[in-house]
């Protein structure tokens, strides 16, 4: 009979521990610098350069130099959310902005204070930035989405050693 109770008992666990569906955003985002590796759309490398791969080589030389196209998150944490200010640099300018990221709906926002670089891939991931929807990722991945003439791109980024 005992060990009809105690079958009964582990079975009823793991109904009553549940699931936690929301992001740890201060783990994702907080402590790190983040290195842009890539725009996506969809599956695929978005297309900035019209074809001209010259200067798309170009611009991906330039952007896994050093400090080009990174980001680092500082913030408040609040419940699930956490908001506060944000410091990096596209290809050839530094920024600063704002942004918040809720671990439950997985909305990010950011605003950073300039819009402008010399460089297409550089004014690209600033544009991603300042018109960003949401997030997904972990502590290693981060994708940060965004609307771009209605079709939806993603910011892809790894944490920069």
């Amino acid at each position: 009979m005992k060990t009809k109770y105690l079958c009964f008992l582990i079975l009823l666990f793991p109904l009553l521990s549940g699931c936690n569906d929301t992001d740890d955003v201060a783990k994702i985002f907080l402590g790190k610098t983040w290195k842009l590796t890539d725009i996506l759309e969809g599956n695929a490398s978005s297309d900035y350069w019209d074809g001209d791969e010259t200067a798309e080589e170009a611009s991906r030389t330039l952007m896994q130099e050093g400090s080009n196209c990174t980001i680092a998150f500082s913030g408040t944490i609040t419940g699930n959310t956490v908001a506060g200010t944000c410091s990096g640099r596209g290809i050839d300018n530094s920024f600063s902005g704002t942004w918040e990221a809720d671990g439950e709906s997985r909305t990010f926002s950011s605003t950073t204070n300039t819009t402008t670089d010399s460089d297409v891939l550089g004014k690209a991931f600033l544009d991603g930035l300042n018109n960003a929807t949401s997030y997904s990722g972990d502590e290693s991945n981060l994708y940060i989405y965004f609307k771009e003439e209605g079709i939806t791109k993603c910011l892809l980024f790894h944490v920069q050693e």
